[in-house]
């Protein structure tokens, strides 16, 4: 290959890299650009009243175990059952609807904040799982040993979900 040729084959490649360059510059502004339309597609203006349902509850970590705790203090509303899932650890809490979750709110009272005890939640709907940490590392609700480290007879875990009909 002459010395022109391969100038000319370096330019043209030059030419392609510049080619794609700009071709993956317009794709990501497009991207962004379609991302940003679909965010303002589901963003919806806040609600108040009927058009929200409300479930709350103290989930009582019990060191006989965990339980729906009601009494003259304590109301539940709209949970059905809770129960530790005892192959993966987390714990499991149903409610009696199936509605569009709005937030979810999973948080420790002082006797499990002062052990460094967190609380995450994923899902809503009828079925939220509830992941425990302790100093950021995650507890086995489902072994006694991580159990214990969160029961007491008046640890809970306080938990709302606002939702709204599908």
């Amino acid at each position: 290959m002459s010395r022109s040729q391969r100038k000319q084959r370096q330019k043209f490649q030059v030419f392609i890299r510049t080619f794609v360059l700009v071709f993956l510059v317009m794709a990501g502004i497009i991207y962004e650009q379609k991302q940003e339309a679909e965010a303002d597609e589901v963003l919806l203006p806040s609600v108040t009243g009927s058009e929200l349902r409300f479930s709350g509850m103290a989930l009582r970590l019990d060191p006989q175990g965990l339980y729906i705790h009601a009494n003259g203090s304590h109301k539940p509303l709209g949970f059905t059952q809770a129960y530790i899932e005892p192959t993966r650890g987390y714990i499991v809490v149903r409610r009696d609807r199936a509605d569009s979750v709005v937030s979810i709110i999973a948080e420790p009272d002082e006797t499990l904040t002062k052990r460094g005890i967190t609380i995450g939640a994923s899902g809503g709907g009828t079925v939220t799982h509830l992941f425990v940490y302790q100093n950021g590392v995650q507890l086995n609700m489902a072994d006694p040993v991580d159990y214990a480290k969160t029961a007491g007879v008046f640890s809970n875990i306080w938990m709302t979900i606002i939702s709204q009909s599908r």
